[in-house]
This record gives structure tokens, sequence and C-alpha cells, in this order.
């Protein structure tokens, strides 16, 4: 687990690196307004890295549901439906009991492949089963889960998922350079607060790099 402390830290040191030639420094604002800015900031860095990171780079902040407890509904149209998890922010994998291999995406609903499910030649199968992101009649969000297993209550085998940040947990499970990708973002988000877009676009470009798994060389 790398606390939310832990990363404060990790802008903090790129900052000095980043200003150690500048007339100008971040740093001669308060440590206090500097640290709240970072707290402010780190909850969209770890949504970037979530969006941005390759797939093969593992994961960033990620948690597991509790299959005992998780409630499967099954609508009039066929399809299964569970409730996202108040944090959830991205799938990682899902698995219904029956199918031969989980679900890696969350499709929006109305795209083509979700509508393609209305023609039995290309209809989601226990192969290639599919999960599609809704918004139930409550306005709660929700996934669509096809296939159901055939004349069995569907039930889940294992769903984990990338949670949002959360100051007092920071980020458990992560990948060591996404980690290193949060604090690249999150020191080039601040810098684009301070309108220094020169130091915030270097920081950003290095970010892009960590998300895909590359060494960055700190100065």
């Amino acid at each position: 687990m790398i606390s939310t402390d832990e990363l404060v830290k990790r802008v903090r040191r790129l900052l000095n690196e980043a200003e150690e030639d500048a007339r100008l420094s971040l740093l001669y604002e308060e440590t206090r307004s500097i640290n709240g800015h970072i707290l402010r900031l780190l909850p969209q860095a770890v949504a970037l890295v979530q969006k941005n990171k390759a797939p093969d780079c593992g994961n960033v902040n990620p948690r597991a549901l509790d299959v005992g407890t998780a409630e499967i509904v099954v609508r009039d149209d066929g399809k299964a439906m569970i409730v996202l998890p108040d944090d959830f922010a991205a799938l990682v994998s899902l698995q219904l009991k029956g199918w031969k291999r989980p679900c890696r995406q969350l499709l929006v609903e109305g795209c083509c492949e979700s509508i393609a499910q209305n023609s039995g030649y290309v209809r989601a199968g226990v192969c290639r089963p599919l999960c599609v992101e809704s918004v139930a009649d409550d306005g709660s969000r929700v996934a669509l889960l096809s296939p159901l297993p055939d004349g069995k209550a569907p039930q889940l085998d294992h769903f984990v998922y990338e949670a949002t940040f959360d100051t007092a947990h920071g980020l458990e499970g992560c990948n060591p350079l996404l980690a290193d990708a949060v604090a690249y973002y999150c020191a080039a988000l601040l810098y684009n607060v301070f309108e220094r877009r020169e130091q915030a676009n270097s920081l950003l470009s290095l970010a892009t790099l960590l998300c895909n798994g590359k060494n960055v060389e700190r100065r």
C-alpha cells in the first residue's frame, strides 16, 4: 500500500527536481498551501493514470467486490444487472460462473457492440461475454451482463475493478511505475494551476511514458 503521505512526498520531490534552476519557485509557497493543492489534485491524477495506462501495465487502485454479498438481478429482458460500487472507476475483470472467460471492458450503452446484441449472429456467449454500463430506474450506475448461465441463477465468480482515490486509504495494489505516473501527473496538474506550461508539459510527457511501462530517469 502506498499512503497518501508518501504520494505527497513523491510529488514534492518532483517539484524540488524541476525547480532546481528556476528563478521563481513553487517551493516559495507555504508548505501547507502546496500540500493542500497536491491533496486536491491527487484524485484527478489517479483517474488520469487509470484512463491512460496500457492494458498490460497492471493496476492503479484495484478492489475486489465480495461475491458473497453482491446482488445480481435478472431483468425482464433477460439480462443480469449488478449495481456498480460507489467508488467504481473502471473494470479490471468480471466473470459470472458458467462463463468460459471474464469481461475486461465495460462498454457504453448504445455503442455498436451493445446494439449488435439484438442480432442472433453476434450475440454474446459464454466464450465471449459482454458487460455494458447503464443506469437503473433509480439512477444508480449498473452493469448489464450477458449471457445468463443456462437454467441457473447468475452468480459472480469474481469482480475486480479500479477504485477512485480515497486519501484515507492511499493506493492499494498499485504497480510501482503507475504510482510514479500518479506523482508525475499530479505535479503536472499543479504546474498548470500556477500557469507553468513548460514544466507541466514536460512532466506530462514523462507520465505518459510511465503509463506505458517505461522507466524514466529522474534528474
